[in-house]
Order: structure tokens, then sequence, then C-alpha cells
């Protein structure tokens, strides 16, 4: 075999070993750009799970996930990112409350206040303005905390000038002062100050505000706070002392406020490291292959150079002694940038798997938390659709799917009935036997209710005694007859109380939802029907 046979077969080598290392480079850019794909198509479902929260952070999410979608330009994500960062910092999830039981509570409190005249004409104006803001609702939560420090403030300087006015200084000073204990000073120095002679709150306003604490969705940590305001309200209640639990309620709804607000802002802060994170990180990866690439394109401009040197001396030369020669320098030359190719694929290799794999560590913490939040929130979400009490869907979650339904029947009509019960003499149980129970009755109502009637139709509380059954499919004769056996079931329940044995019935009344109905019209059509059954006797069905 001739020298130039063997040069020829080395520079085949050296092209095959040079393919080998631009096919691994290959692989590696398309291992990291499916690992790019799946940090995008996370970044995307985070994104989506934040969704809500605010409406500006809303835009810059959906931004990003369009820019996601469209560019493979960094720097585009770059500037997405730096947008985004600023607002997680700025804005905390703005959880879902119980907005009117709130406003009911604000009110509560406001108008026992004005009630009492126990203020100046200047305090009765600001009052008066309060209410009237209260009166007028909020949307958000937020919107509720300025009009909550002015409340706040007002009981302050209300306080302050009672305990001005008041001719007898308190000797107790000195013991400790707890938020409840507080109330109670607030709510006595009213009382002192119009000469212990308020009124004793009427029933109605002693069952509105036990209906308004069964509407409240408290965790475990103030339900035995809760449970014991409702427990103590009796039937000879003072005004002031009722101000008492109303401040002691708004106190437990506030701090359940406060803890919502703490969790979110914490999940969110949380949240914005991790992206500043990942951002960097893959700003980082970015500069580092950008850098490599720079490095790799200089390898192979010096080994087509050696390779176009060897055939240009293999061509040019006479000499096989010189041509030898001149092949095993360049040889040399090329086993060496060969190497350092080598080496730099290894370290770029051990570089990104490095940031890769903390990536991933990232994303899993918060993925976890995610997941953790996200669980929280449709717990929140569940709980806000349900009645504290009995645990049946509530009157927020029946306007829901009755709105939903009546959209249903008018694209394409079906038998649709909705029924409204009432308890008869429900307030008897109340006035004679106490509130307890009275919930007692409502737990045992609503427990029949799902045992009777609970495949067949939706159930809620709507308020008070009052519950509402939505029914799909039936027609009119099976409606009437399922509402009999359920009127017969409850009218059967052995009620005792202190001993007393007591018969418990229901008046219904039920319409089908017409061509023409809205939700309103719909209900106001079976609440006259029940109005008729009440009318009538009590204790039977009326369809309308």
């Amino acid at each position: 075999m001739t020298d130039k046979a063997v040069s020829d077969k080395a520079i085949s080598r050296l092209k095959a070993r040079l393919d080998r290392a631009v096919s691994a480079r290959g692989e590696l850019e398309q291992a990291l750009s499916a690992q790019s794909a799946l940090l995008i198509g996370f970044i995307t479902k985070l994104s989506l799970a934040c969704r809500g929260k605010d409406l500006s952070l809303d835009n810059k999410l959906a931004k990003l996930r369009a820019t996601l979608k469209k560019s493979t330009n960094f720097s585009d994500l770059e500037r997405e990112i730096a947008s985004i960062s600023p607002l997680l910092h700025q804005h905390i999830a703005q959880q879902e409350v119980d907005l009117k039981a709130l406003q009911e509570n604000l009110l509560l409190s406001a108008l026992s206040v004005q009630k009492s005249q126990t203020t100046n004409a200047g305090s009765q104006r600001q009052l008066k303005q309060l209410i009237d803001k209260t009166k007028r609702g909020a949307s958000s939560l937020n919107q509720y905390l300025p009009l909550i420090n002015e409340f706040i403030l007002f009981f302050q300087n209300a306080l302050l000038s009672l305990q001005a006015a008041s001719t007898s200084a308190s000797s107790d000073n000195d013991n400790k002062v707890t938020p409840e204990n507080n109330n109670a000073d607030v709510a006595d120095n009213l009382g002192k100050a119009s000469g212990n002679n308020l009124d004793v709150i009427t029933k109605e306003t002693q069952e509105r505000f036990n209906s308004i604490l069964n509407t409240l969705v408290n965790t475990s940590k103030h339900k035995a706070d809760i449970s014991k305001v409702k427990s103590s309200l009796t039937e000879q209640l003072p005004t002031h002392k009722l101000l008492t639990k109303c401040l002691h309620v708004f106190d437990l709804v506030l701090d359940e406020l406060q803890q919502e607000r703490a969790s979110a802002k914490a999940f969110l802060s949380t949240l914005s490291e991790a992206l500043h994170s990942v951002n960097s990180s893959v700003t980082s990866t970015i500069t580092s292959i950008n850098a490599s690439n720079t490095e790799h394109d200089a390898l192979n401009l010096e080994l087509k150079t050696h390779i176009k040197t060897i055939s240009d001396d293999i061509n040019g030369t006479n000499s096989l002694l010189d041509m030898k020669t001149g092949v095993n320098n360049h040889l040399q030359s090329i086993v060496k940038t060969l190497a350092k190719k080598n080496q730099l694929e290894a370290e770029q290799r051990l570089a990104l798997n490095d940031k890769l794999n903390k990536m991933s560590a990232q994303i899993s913490r918060l993925e976890s938390e995610s997941e953790s939040f996200e669980k929280r929130i449709k717990e929140q979400q569940i709980k806000s659709m349900q009645d504290g009490l009995t645990k049946l869907a509530n009157r927020a979650a029946f306007d829901e799917f009755f709105a939903m339904q009546m959209v249903h029947y008018h694209h394409q009509s079906f038998d649709l009935a909705i029924t409204v019960i009432d308890l008869d003499d429900f307030k008897r149980i109340n006035d004679t036997y106490g509130h307890s129970a009275g919930d007692k009755t409502l737990k045992a109502i609503a427990k029949t209710l799902m045992d009777v009637i609970a495949e067949d139709a939706f159930i809620c509380r709507y308020g008070g005694e009052e519950f509402v059954l939505i029914f799909q499919g039936f027609d009119k004769v099976t409606v009437i007859n399922k509402l009999n056996i359920l009127r017969k079931k409850v009218a059967s329940l052995p009620f005792t109380f202190k001993g007393n044995r007591v018969s418990i019935s229901l008046s219904l009344g039920v319409t089908f939802v017409q061509a023409g109905d809205n939700i309103h019209s719909a209900f106001e059509r079976a609440d006259a029907a029940l109005y008729r059954a009440k009318h009538d006797g009590k204790n039977r069905v009326i369809y309308g």
C-alpha cells in the first residue's frame, strides 16, 4: 500500500470521527431542545394555575404564554419574565370570602351603635356615612379593607369619648385585655352611657344573627368560638350584649382573612423566587451554549484548515518523505484539536446537566407547593358553596346551578321544576327551646332531604328555614308524588326537645319552568305557591 493510500485512509478515519462528533453535538442540542420544551410546558401550566389572582397579572401571564408558544427568541421571554416578576411581588391572591356576610356584620355593628344614640351629632353623621358605604357593598375584599379601618377608628374614638364622659372609672385597668374582653368593654360602656336602658333585641334580630353565623365559612380554629357565640343567644339578650357578639365575630372574620392573605402572599413570593431562579438559569444556560458554540466553531474551522492543508501538501509535493512528514505533523495537530473538542463537549454536558438538575429540583419543589396551594383553594371554593350548618349547597351554589340549568333549558327544552320548602312554625321551636334546638332541627331536615331525594334533585338551604329543590327530567305527577313522600317522611320524624314530643311539618310550593321564564319569575311562582300552601293550612304541596 502506497503512502498516499495510507494518508487517504487516515484522512477518511478523521472525517468519520469528525462526523461522529458533529452527530453527538446534534443529539446534545436535540436533548436540550426537548428539555426546554418540557420546561416551557410547565411554566405555561404554572401560569394558568395563577389565573384569577389579579387582572394585570393575568394579562402579563397570558402574554407570556403566547410568547412561549410562538417565539424561540429568549430575549423576548426575558422581557416578559422581567415584567411579570415585579407584579408577583406587588400583588397577593385575593381569596374569595363571603362578602355578603361581612357586609351584614358591619351593618349590624353600625346599626346597633346608631340605635343606642350614645354618640354626638358629629359621630352620628360619620356613622351614617359608614352605613351608607357598607350598604353599597364591594366586589372584592381589598375594597372592604379601607372601610374596615374606618370602622375600627370609629369604634376606638367612640370608646374614648364614652370613657371620658363616664363618671365611674374602671378599677380593672391592670387586667390583661383580650380582643373579646375589649369588645365587651366597648359594649358595656355603650350600655352604661345610655343608663342601662337598652332595649332587648327582638327574636327576629336574634334569628337573623344566627342565620348569618351559619353562613360563615369558618375553619376548625374558629369553629368552637362561633359555636360559643351561637349558644349564648338567649331570649333576654340586651342590644349592647349583641354588639359584643358582633364585634367578637368581626375579629374572627378578620383573623381568618389575615391568615388567607398571608398564605397567598407566601405562595406568590415562592413562585416569584422560583421563576426568577429559572429565568437566571435559562439565561446562564443560553450564554454558556453561545460561548460553547463559538468555541466549537473555532475548533471545527481549525480541523477543516488542517485537513485542507494536508490535501494541499499531498497534491503540491513531489517528495514522498516531505509529504509523509507534513501529513504526520498535521495529523498530530488534528488529534490535539479533536482532544480539545472532546474536552469542551464533556465540560458542556456536565455544566448543562448540573443546571438542568438544579432547575428540575426547583421546579419539583414549586410544583409540590403549587399542588398544595391549589388543593387549599379548591377546599375553600367547596366551603364557599356549602351551608355551614347543614352541609347542603348554599344560596350561592343554588344561584349558579339554577342559572346554568336555565341556560340549558332555553337552548333545548326539558322538564325542569323548582320547589321552595319552608318549615312550618319553625319560629316556635326557636322561641320555646332555643337556637340549639332550631339548629338540630335544620340538620335533621337536611339529612332527611339527602336520604329521600338526593338522587333525584339538587338540594340547597336557601336561608333560615327555607330549602330549594331543582328537579330535572321528571313530569309533574312524579315530582308531586316525590314531594309528598318527602313531606310525610318529615312529618313522621320523632323530634323531642326537653322531654316534649314535637311535630315538624313542611309546606312546599312547586312549579315547572316555562318558555318565557327567567330565574326570578320561576322562583317567584314557586314562592307564591308556597305562600298558598301556608295560607291553606300548611303541611301540603301546592303547584303554581
